[in-house]
């Protein structure tokens, strides 16, 4: 798919060897990439080259990355999850990958519009999991509810791990927790295999024995 005709004014070169010229701002217009070209979590780069060929395109946790160059021209997919990019004009005929998942531009850049009821009827498993992602686990756990596994208590205050049951998939963990420095609420995803909260909170601190957890100040 194409948004611009394409100038080419380089020889083609590999994926890798773009990557490096591009990572290096000595990326010149006109560049053509036989394959893919992975910029995957590239954080010092706000631009791509005027004319850029390639056949797919992975741009990922590019968060300085807002705008697409002209003259793109990308024959299977753009990765975009992460990046800097929230909105494409009308008719931009890319295909657009999130998380490796095909997604709408309505997945994409209007998560706002989104809401758990829709999410829930969802039948394609993998979009389901890109959705609930978009939305936020905290918006989405106010608008479906859930199955409370355990409860205790912190510095922050009480602290709930709440299930949230699929027919067709693993079922959603969440402890919700609240942050005694700040007193904001965080709602985080665990392993569904959790029982406690204090598992789960070891499991986010990178405990594999909750038994060697104990905090004197959970942050």
């Amino acid at each position: 798919m194409t948004s611009a005709p394409t100038t080419a004014t380089q020889e083609p070169m590999s994926g890798d060897r773009a990557r490096t010229l591009i990572l290096g701002h000595r990326a010149a217009d006109g560049m053509r990439v036989l394959g893919h070209l992975d910029l995957s979590g590239a954080m010092n780069i706000s631009h791509l080259p005027e004319n850029l060929t390639c056949e797919s395109l992975d741009i990922s946790d590019c968060r300085h990355i807002t705008t697409l160059p002209k003259g793109l021209h990308v024959s299977h997919w753009i990765e975009i999850a992460g990046s800097g990019i929230t909105a494409l004009p009308g008719g931009h005929g890319f295909f657009l990958r999130w998380r490796g998942v095909h997604v709408s531009d309505r997945h994409a850049f209007a998560s706002d519009s989104l809401t758990g009821q829709e999410i829930l009827r969802t039948d394609n498993v993998e979009i389901r999991r890109v959705l609930i992602e978009r939305i936020g686990y905290e918006t989405f756990l106010q608008q479906v509810g859930g199955v409370i596994r355990d409860r205790d208590t912190d510095a922050g205050g009480e602290r709930q791990l709440i299930c949230i049951a699929f027919e067709d998939d693993e079922p959603l963990l969440l402890l919700k927790v609240i942050c005694p420095s700040t007193g904001h609420l965080h709602v985080l995803r665990v392993p569904p295999y959790m029982d406690t909260c204090h598992q789960s909170a070891a499991w986010i601190a990178g405990f594999d024995d909750p038994d060697d957890y104990y905090p004197a100040i959970e942050a």
